[in-house]
């Protein structure tokens, strides 16, 4: 079972890096900040700085030219992925009952008294917290309608300062040792399933999500023009009109991910993308008016072997795949903004080249 499956990542088990294309099923935007674009639009998309070298005659001067291309960056893709995935493991499953809380509450209070009155403190301050209440008003009924523990599979609260996944030591001294004593009591998994995959504070997850960048780098930008709504009258605040940047429905992007030792936790991240294809998740912002709807397809896999470090990759595979190839006649990708071992990756597999010693495609 994947709970069981302890192995770091200290070493290469197994390796896969997966291209997907993404569509836009609506109006998606990603937002640049204010003053991040120089648009004269209030909401901006988020651009990439590209440099491209501009053609030159033998012997001229190598000169750039700068590019701002809309994009979507592959911090946006891993967290509406990971944050779906959490709502879909809890989804399959009941948190601990309160009965079965006061149980493991008193198991606890019998090992270590300290740690469970530390627990039940922090407990209380955050439903506290939750309800806009002083602590000591709390009655026991709201602690333990509102304290959620899942452990079947392992998902933790990761807004939640007594649930969410940290790195803790075990000394005697650690002002956290009430945690690590729950966690035992309760048989907690650290990291959790979904922080297994994804990582957590001070540990790297085992998914790699890249920036989707556009097939073309001339992408349609629609400039919105929407109001604000007065919350108390549910009509239009005069005055209120604001602009903002889109890109529109029917655009396409590529990206990559790298999954590092996920043997027994794909399907974990399979609910993120299938999340995303039956538009229950949405990228970027606004998606509760209905923008960041996307399809997404997944092109190819490729399993690479851990061989791949005793190997000289860049002759062996990469120069090889890409010598005296123009690559936009291989593919209507645009690669130019992808690293050269993706990029052979690509064109590889366009062209049905075999590596099964070191690279596998499917």
């Amino acid at each position: 079972m994947a709970g069981n499956d302890n192995r770091s990542l200290a070493q290469l088990n197994d390796l896969e890096v997966r291209l997907y294309k993404l569509t836009t099923r609506s109006h998606l935007r990603v937002g640049a900040g204010e003053g991040s674009a120089d648009v004269a639009v209030e909401n901006p998309l988020i651009r990439a700085l590209i440099y491209h070298e501009k053609p030159r005659k033998e012997g001229e001067k190598k000169e750039w030219e700068e590019k701002r291309v809309p994009y979507i960056p592959g911090s946006s893709l891993h967290g509406v992925i990971r944050a779906w995935v959490e709502k879909a493991l809890r989804s399959g499953q009941e948190p601990l009952t309160a009965e079965q809380l006061q149980a493991h509450l008193g198991a606890l209070k019998d090992a270590d008294e300290t740690a469970h009155d530390n627990l039940l403190d922090n407990v209380r301050q955050e439903v506290a917290d939750f309800l806009g209440k002083e602590k000591d008003d709390v009655k026991d009924h709201e602690l333990y309608k509102h304290w959620r523990v899942y452990i079947k599979p392992h998902v933790c609260d990761p807004l939640s300062d007594v649930d969410k996944c940290e790195r803790i030591t075990d000394a005697e001294s650690s002002p956290r040792k009430w945690k690590v004593e729950w966690w035992k009591q309760i048989g907690r998994q650290l990291p959790c399933d979904v922080c297994r995959v994804f990582g957590y504070m001070g540990q790297r997850g085992r998914v790699k999500v890249t920036p989707a960048w556009p097939t073309t780098e001339e992408v349609p930008i629609d400039v919105i023009t929407r109001v604000a709504i007065n919350r108390l009258t549910g009509a239009a605040d005069e005055g209120k009109l604001f602009d903002l940047e889109a890109i529109p429905p029917g655009v396409d992007f590529h990206f990559f991910t790298v999954l590092e030792n996920m043997e027994g936790y794909k399907e974990h991240f399979e609910k993120g993308i299938r999340a995303l294809n039956l538009q229950l998740a949405g990228v970027g912002a606004h998606s509760t008016v209905g923008f960041g709807m996307v399809d997404v397809e997944r092109v190819f896999s490729a399993t690479v072997k851990p061989e791949v470090f005793d190997r000289d990759v860049e002759a062996d595979f990469v120069e090889q795949v890409l010598k005296d190839v123009d690559v936009q006649q291989v593919t209507d990708i645009d690669l130019t903004k992808v690293p050269n071992f993706f990029k052979a990756l690509v064109v590889a597999q366009k062209q049905e080249k075999s590596f099964d010693d070191l690279i596998t495609f499917a």
